[in-house]
């Protein structure tokens, strides 16, 4: 019986999609002087903004990169953020059923915050893990456990709901059960099995009463 439900946050409950890429593309035509295809962007969903840098722009200071993204980001692209179609009535019906709710995002502490704010999510969560609260990101399994540990939640009791491989790799690795999500853009090779694929948000609660 599912008991908790770990979601990750960019591209799983917020729609944060073109303002990575708007922002990564920003990034690559100033350091490297030219964009690059989204399909590579997306690739990256779900890696640490530094992966992400030392991987596609190896010769560059990546705190360089890394704060003008970041700027970028938090200057440009603001008000591009919503929710998809049908998360708060998700997240509605789950907190009446009793699911017990966190978070799981490789999104600074900060930036994250924010954005919860803006959305008026926080209400809906018990726990959240960002970033700055652990020192090994997905596939990891850090974040996962770490959030089961504040929750009191067993592994057996409880799924990880996420977009990427590294979400799907993080659940694997932390031994629950994974729903990969098809409602925010174009999946490619995960490495892992999820155990449940959800074409909807709807889709997760179905989940839930099966």
């Amino acid at each position: 019986m599912i008991k908790y439900i770990i979601f990750d946050f960019d591209g799983t409950i917020a729609n944060t999609n073109d303002i990575i890429i708007e922002s990564w593309q920003a990034a690559f035509m100033k350091f490297a002087g030219h964009t690059v295809p989204v399909e590579e962007i997306e690739r990256t969903f779900g890696e640490t903004v530094e992966d992400t840098i030392k991987t596609k722009l190896p010769d560059e200071n990546w705190i360089d990169v890394r704060d003008f993204f970041r700027d970028y980001q938090k200057n440009e692209c603001k008000a591009q953020i919503s929710l998809f179609p049908g998360i708060r009535e998700m997240l509605e019906e789950l907190k009446a059923k009793g699911i017990k709710m966190a978070t799981a995002t490789s999104r600074t502490a900060k930036s994250y915050h924010n954005f919860m704010r803006e959305l008026d999510l926080e209400k809906y969560f018990d726990v959240e893990i960002t970033m700055d609260d652990v020192k090994t990101h997905k596939p990891a399994p850090e974040s996962i456990l770490v959030a089961l540990a504040k929750m009191g939640a067993k592994p057996e009791e409880t799924l990880m709901v996420g977009d990427t491989r590294f979400d799907i790799g993080c659940a694997y690795n932390a031994g629950v059960d994974s729903v990969i999500i098809h409602w925010s853009h174009a999946i490619g090779e995960l490495n892992w099995e999820p155990t449940y694929v959800a074409e909807s948000p709807a889709d997760i609660i179905k989940i839930v009463e099966a």
